[in-house]
């Protein structure tokens, strides 16, 4: 009977010890925020954004991401559609 109280305290430490949250799962969300603050190369638009153009970037490049995304409309029909997947090679339909 002494062994078996002695196991259910220790299982009952190791299972609050497992299910105890880290120093870094309580910062988890700070952490994020300091990670994409400081990938921001101007962190004055955090705040403010620019209404100025894009510098420095290819202008062929630019003018097909603005092209694609106005003309290419999306066809909600789609989205219903079921996922088929092909494993080894031999298509499903």
């Amino acid at each position: 009977m002494h062994k078996v109280a002695l196991m259910m305290v220790i299982t009952g430490f190791a299972l609050f010890g497992g299910c105890a949250r880290s120093p870094l799962q309580a910062d988890y969300g700070h952490s994020v925020l300091l990670m994409t603050n400081y990938q921001v190369y101007d962190r004055s638009t955090l705040v403010s954004p620019s209404v100025a153009a894009v510098e420095s970037a290819d202008p062929d490049m630019i003018n097909l991401g603005v092209t694609t995304m106005r003309t290419q409309a999306a066809d909600r029909k789609d989205v219903a559609k079921p996922i088929v997947l092909s494993i080894g090679g031999q298509g499903g339909e």
